[in-house]
Parts: C-alpha cells; structure tokens; sequence
C-alpha cells in the first residue's frame, strides 16, 4: 500500500509539473513575440531552456542521493515555482531568459529522481508495465496542455496561464511533502549510493546504455523536428485552421497515452531490444509518408501511427535504461540519457532549419526517416552484436 501511494504521488506530481508548463510553453514564443523579442532576444529563452537540461542533465541526477530523493524533489519543485513567479511578474526578456534556464535545471533534477524512487520500488518483472503506465502522467498532460492553454489563452490573457501554473506547482509542492522521509526505496533497502559509479563508467563499459543513448538521440532529433516543421506544412500546404493544427498535433502524444499501459504489459514479456528495433524502425517508414500527406485524414493517419510506433518502443526503452541503472545508479544513468536526449532536442530544429533553406519541407522530413533508421542501426549493433558477428563473418567467407 504505501508503494502504491508513493506511485499514485509522484504520478500526480508529474502530471501537474507536465501540465503546468504544458500551457505556458506551448504559448512561450508568442508571449515573448509579444513582448517585443526578435532575433537573439527571442531566440535566447527559448534555447537557454534546452541548453540548460543539455548541460545539467548529466550531473545533477548523479548527485540526487546527497540530499535524499524526496528532500531533491522538493528542490526541483521549488525551482519551478520560483520560475512560474518570475514568468507571472517580469516582462524583462533578460530576467525571462534566466527563467527559462532555470526551468531547464529543475526540469534535468525532476525525471532522475522520479524514475530512480519507481523502478527501485518495483519488481524486475513487472518494470515495464509499471513505468509504462507512470509515463501516462507525461503524455496525458501533454495532450491536454497545449488546448487548455489555449482557451485560457484566448479567454484571460497569459496572466491566467502563469498563475494557472503557479497553482499547479503549489499543488505539486503539498503532494511532494506528503512523500515524507521513509520512500518505498529506503523501506526495500536500496540504496543508489552504494552503486554509484564514476560519470563515464555507464557510457564505457555498457554497450546497452550506447545503444539506447544513440536510440533516444535519433528520437528526440525527430520528435523535435515533428514538433517545428510539421505546423508548416498544416498550415501553409494543407491550409488547415489552428483548431485542426492543434488537434493533429496532439494526435501523437494522445495515442502514446492510450497505448502505454498495454505496451507495457507486452514489453514485460518480450525482448526490449526487440521492441524499441520494431518500434523505431517502423517510426522512421513513418516520416518517410508524411510529405506525401496530402489530405486531413492522411495527416491524422500518420500522425497516429507515429504515436502507435512511439509507444511500442518507450515502456521497452524506460525499462532497459532502469535495468541499466541498476548497475551504475539510476540518477546517474538516467541523467546522462536525458543529456543525449536533449542534445538531439537541440540538434534537430538546427539540422532542419538548415535542410528546409536548401532543400525544402519534404527533405526535412526524410532526413528525420534517414536518422531514425541510423540510430536504430547503432542501436541494435550495440545490443545485439552477436547477430551483426555473424553476418560480417558470412560476408567474409
């Protein structure tokens, strides 16, 4: 019971930390539009945030133990709300700009902690279906943020939103102490202290870990470039309303959500490696059709097929990196795997501003394929070398 309570806060917590940022970020460019930024004084909060989690994300779940895992939440959550009041009460882009890379600090301390108090409360055999279903408080409030936010946008101005996510955060800080000191982690024994590695020991001496961090780069390269260009072809190709452009957009994030729970009940039972394989390689044949969308439907197909594919992967991966964790420390690991996943945040949007100034909106989209099938290629060579052995000695002979 008190594991289940501890899972059922921490989901909520998540979910109101997600849902928050979820209605002001989505509006964050606009509002700093509005304000007057251009050029480098928009650009600079918007990639100070990424950078931030980039740079701090390797680190600081390294360190999560010193203070105690809840005692590290707090300090997350409190960082975040500090950041909602900075946003609700100053106009000043440098002061916004700062925000933003705080946002990115409390964001890289929040997801090591949680995972680490999850999985090392959880059986082996059920990891997959239990972080499957966490991750629903993730996609959930991903769905819902960008259309709340919307109509509170609409309706009361960006006022509403960054009290709205004051609000939440404060919610968020009452449910963490709550927690208290005695976490199911500390009741079963554990201890990531006493598994801690030095930095560079996960990334040198697991080839699984390489795998998944070339996996969630190619992955975080693509969803970043979904995210920027495919508004443009909505919008200026397809013509659709900014109703249809939010809904399409949302398509994906929705189906991971429905999709989670029963994938992770089938990646407790079968290969990881192979599901995230399938999983990516079925993504990438997925970018491949979206510039020959040229209808609504089309467009809603694809989009759900990305969130289908996206889905038979994520339960699989979040597992494998816990099982990854288990031998070098979770916060560690799952640091510095969000720092590669960043990286490709940031990577993505650049390499396909490039490729649409020289090439056009549908090579941007087959370059996304092109890297999803290439980290995928890194990924299995990395967790399945015996297979690739064999193939290299048959070419030989």
């Amino acid at each position: 019971m008190t594991h289940r309570n501890h899972f059922m806060i921490l989901f909520a917590i998540n979910f109101l930390i997600t849902l928050g940022f979820g209605l002001s970020d989505t509006f964050f460019s606009v509002y700093l539009f509005e304000l007057g930024a251009r050029g480098t004084l928009l650009a600079l909060p918007l990639i100070s945030y990424s950078v931030a989690k980039t740079i701090f994300s390797p680190f600081v779940g390294r360190y999560a133990d010193t203070l105690g895992p809840e005692r590290f939440l707090l300090v997350s959550l409190t960082l975040y709300l500090a950041v909602s009041v900075l946003y609700l009460l100053s106009t000043n882009l440098f002061i916004l700009a700062t925000s933003r890379l705080l946002q990115g600090v409390a964001c890289a301390m929040l997801r090591p902690v949680i995972v680490s108090v999850i999985s090392e409360s959880t059986v082996k055999e059920k990891r997959s279906s239990v972080m499957g279903t966490f991750d629903i408080s993730f996609y959930s409030a991903l769905s819902i943020g960008p259309v709340v936010g919307g109509y509170i946008k609409d309706q009361f101005g960006f006022t509403a939103i960054f009290s709205g996510l004051i609000l939440l955060t404060c919610i968020a800080i009452v449910l963490c102490s709550r927690l208290g000191s005695a976490s199911p982690r500390a009741e079963a024994g554990h201890s990531s202290r006493l598994k801690r590695s030095s930095f560079m020991a996960p990334i040198t001496q697991s080839r699984h870990l390489r795998g998944l961090l070339a996996f969630i780069f190619g992955r975080a390269c693509c969803i970043s470039i979904t995210g920027t260009f495919l508004p443009i072809i909505l919008t200026k190709e397809l013509k659709l309303s900014g109703t249809q452009t939010g809904i399409v957009m949302a398509l994906s994030s929705l189906t991971i959500t429905l999709l989670l729970r029963p994938m992770g009940l089938l990646a407790d039972r079968i290969s990881h490696p192979l599901l995230i394989t399938l999983g990516g390689i079925a993504v990438s044949i997925t970018y491949l059709i979206i510039p020959a969308s040229t209808t609504l439907t089309q467009v809603i197909f694809a989009t759900s097929l990305l969130g289908l594919f996206s889905a038979l992967s994520q339960p699989a991966c979040t597992a494998m990196l816990v099982e990854e964790g288990s031998r070098y420390g979770v916060e560690n690991t799952v640091g510095i795997f969000n720092g590669a996943m960043n990286s490709g945040f940031i990577f993505g949007p650049i390499l396909g501003a490039l490729i649409l100034s020289r090439f056009g909106i549908d090579v941007v989209f087959y370059s996304a394929g092109l890297i999803g099938a290439s980290t995928i290629v890194l990924f299995t060579l990395n967790t399945h070398p015996p297979l690739f052995s064999a193939i290299d000695n048959r070419c030989k002979n």
